[in-house]
């Protein structure tokens, strides 16, 4: 798409021209790494200071923002940049090649439809069904009866265990593993004995697993992640979990055995959850937080053990004047001892 003047992107984007329309654009970053012949974006006229010391070429503003150089005028300035960013992107004909590499391999009894694109070493098992205009990369591996949605991406090296299902548009990152068995075992007299885990794993539609991410198939019944929902890179989700439409994840999260989380849920990195724990709908829990007992819709935690925000930030304010406290303990002891005597 690049190089290109600012007054063709402005046509492309339907932005409105301010300044100079000829100004060549040969790039696209932030605020703070932006350079000469790049575009930036500002959301908000509080960050003019930054763009004064930035040497982007153009930026991207909203109707409240005055610019110090050509602009482009949009209504939503994060928004439009990232339209622009997915044009500057490498094309998908580039990462996965339109064909099916010779050295993939596809079981006679699997259903391939036209437009699927199979990369190097791919594997399709036995009864698996893969719709249109999805691609798999190198050494992706569908285990048998596995189906696959229209449109998904599934990334170099990613697993799709046993007659597990991805719904349409499902992106999967590499080294993202769907359906490896959950963790169940029996303690006996020998020591462990392994629960068989014979459910399933359903991802549904325009839902997006980052690299090294694994879902675990349930013990019976199924594992299911919600529409829309986005799992950011190593995150685990245990058997027989329920996570609701347009949930956030971020990395490192875990989510153990048969937790329910709802709609809307947004977890920061590393948050744990111990197991049969619900999430209600559009709660928020802060990053390294431990949850231990259901949060509740809309309800906000922080900590470990995970808290209400606000009772959490008492006792953070509180744990500073620690120090201090002791110390006028102590001198109020010595005080008494003193006045004892």
């Amino acid at each position: 798409m690049l190089p290109v003047s600012l007054r063709e992107l402005a046509t492309r984007l339907g932005a409105e021209l301010v300044g100079d329309g000829d100004v060549e654009i040969t790039g696209a970053a932030g605020l703070e790494h932006a350079a000469s012949g790049d575009i930036t974006f500002v959301t908000r006229a509080a960050l003019l200071p930054k763009l004064a010391a930035c040497e982007a070429s153009a930026v991207i503003v909203g109707a409240d923002v005055e610019p110090d150089r050509p602009a482009l005028r949009v209504e939503d300035p994060y928004r439009t940049f990232a339209r622009l960013l997915a044009a500057l992107a490498a094309p998908l004909d580039r990462l996965f090649p339109p064909e099916v590499h010779p050295t993939a391999v596809v079981h006679p009894e699997a259903e391939v439809a036209d437009g699927v694109a199979l990369g190097p070493c791919a594997v399709v098992g036995a009864g698996c069904r893969i719709a249109t205009g999805s691609r798999l990369g190198a050494h992706v591996v569908l285990e048998p009866d596995v189906e696959v949605g229209a449109d998904c991406l599934l990334y170099a090296n990613t697993v799709v265990r046993e007659r597990c299902r991805l719904g349409d548009r499902v992106i999967l990152h590499p080294g993202c593993v769907v359906g490896a068995d959950g963790f169940g075992y029996l303690p006996g007299p020998k020591g462990l004995s392994k629960i068989p885990q014979v459910g399933i794993v359903i991802v549904e539609d325009d839902v997006e697993l980052g690299a090294g991410t694994c879902i675990d198939r349930a013990t019976t019944g199924t594992t299911t992640v919600g529409t829309g929902s986005k799992l950011d890179n190593l995150v685990q989700v245990g058997h027989n979990v329920t996570i609701g439409e347009h949930s956030v994840f971020s990395a490192q999260t875990g989510i153990s055995g048969s937790c329910s989380i709802g709609r809307g849920v947004t977890m920061g990195g590393q948050v744990g959850l111990a197991d049969h724990v619900r999430v209600g709908d559009g709660a928020k829990v802060g990053a390294k937080s431990g949850i231990h007992k259901d949060v509740p819709d809309g309800g906000i935690v922080f900590g470990y053990p995970a808290l209400d925000i606000r009772e959490s930030h008492r006792i953070a304010a509180a744990l500073r004047k620690l120090p201090e406290l002791v110390r006028r303990v102590g001198r109020l002891e010595k005080a008494g001892g003193q006045d004892e005597e």
